[in-house]
């Protein structure tokens, strides 16, 4: 119901693959620091929301401090997930100077004592200029003092601009294909947008 089906100790096929998804991106981080990972996809319901959720209580798992982010300021899906749709301290409140520490906006989650979240707040008029915002990257400055891994649940990157603006923020960006959701005929501008490198480490 919440979204969340991994397990610590779990043999199931699903918490077997986010175990993987996690290993990988330890093995990443041998000639680079990966902390902050953000998730997109080219459309929506591909489960990048459910991917994200997921990898996060994998990682507290495994003993690490880590923050689960709501940066989907339109559809806000994470913060509906977690039910927090009419949560007026999230991460919009801070970013229009409503709220001014990133205290304010932390909540701890009721999935594992090691993983926090910021959820999206109230839905702006402006998402994408509030995400190009210097309080923006001051935060995510912050942030990355405080955790070990920072997860994004970002936009569709061909829908809005939001994922390409987030992405001077983040690390790696794991970009999710739903079987039965995406046209085939798309994975050519998936590639493009590899290629391209117009995502970090995509």
């Amino acid at each position: 119901e919440r979204g969340i089906v991994v397990k610590d100790d779990g043999r199931d096929a699903v918490s077997e693959a986010f175990r993987m998804l996690r290993t990988n991106i330890n093995y990443m981080t041998l000639d680079r620091n990966i902390q902050v990972v953000m998730l997109t996809s080219s459309v929506p319901h591909s489960g990048k929301t459910f991917v994200s959720m997921n990898l996060a209580a994998m990682l507290a798992t495994s003993s690490k401090r880590v923050l689960l982010f709501d940066m989907d300021l339109r559809r806000r899906t994470l913060t509906k997930m977690l039910g927090h749709r009419n949560d007026r301290r999230g991460l919009t409140s801070y970013l229009s100077g409503k709220l001014n520490s990133a205290d304010d906006i932390i909540s701890p989650s009721d999935i594992d004592p090691r993983l926090d979240v910021i959820y999206a707040g109230p839905q702006p008029p402006n998402p994408a200029e509030m995400l190009m915002s210097q309080r923006m990257d001051d935060l995510m400055k912050e942030l990355r003092r405080r955790y070990e891994y920072i997860i994004i649940d970002s936009v569709p990157a061909m829908a809005v601009a939001d994922a390409m603006i987030t992405d001077r923020l983040v690390d790696l960006t794991i970009y999710v294909v739903r079987q039965g959701n995406l046209d085939r005929r798309q994975l050519p501008d998936i590639e493009q947008l590899h290629q391209s490198k117009k995502f970090r480490n995509m």
